[in-house]
């Protein structure tokens, strides 16, 4: 079997190289902080654990609906609202199993293919290839410590092509 045109056209994981380099330093001796895999440095809290038993106890062990279930949706929303003031419906939101397949989802609904994408740089390592995989075409913004790190309406308007 042979991967598409579009596999062969992204660069491989860097965060995992960055985390394999980081553990090898570490098993060396070195004192490492690694900002490679985002994986937490403490075990799942016991109230999580006890939640997960309870609800497999409970027999749900079949899948969950797409967007979430109704319970966590609505639980979200209620979080939200009470934490930024902005009413939001449990029909919008949307769980899912991490921030990268969300923007790898988000990147295949809106990206064609030839589409110019705005990065703002610094990003995270994925990024740019979330974006070639879909098709775009990677085009890094450079902000600065000055803007904190943030584009600027000028910016942001320099960098769209017509």
């Amino acid at each position: 079997m042979e991967i598409s045109e579009r596999a062969k056209n992204i660069s491989p994981s860097l965060t995992l190289a960055i985390t394999a380099k980081a553990k090898a330093m570490k098993a060396q001796g070195l004192d490492i902080v690694s900002f490679g895999a985002g994986e937490p440095d403490f075990n799942t809290p016991d109230y999580i654990i006890e939640a997960a038993k309870y609800a497999l106890d409970k027999g749900m062990t079949k899948y969950t609906p797409v967007p979430g279930t109704l319970e966590l949706r609505r639980a979200i929303a209620d979080k939200l609202t009470r934490d930024t003031g902005v009413e939001y419906a449990p029909e919008q939101i949307v769980v899912s199993t991490g921030g990268k397949q969300t923007l790898r989802n988000a990147c295949e609904a809106l990206i064609n293919p030839g589409d110019e994408v705005i990065l703002p740089a610094p990003y995270w390592l994925t990024y740019p290839e979330l974006i070639k995989m879909s098709g775009g075409k990677v085009v890094v913004l450079e902000t600065t410590g000055a803007s904190g790190f943030k584009m600027t309406a000028e910016q942001l308007e320099k960098a769209i092509t017509p």
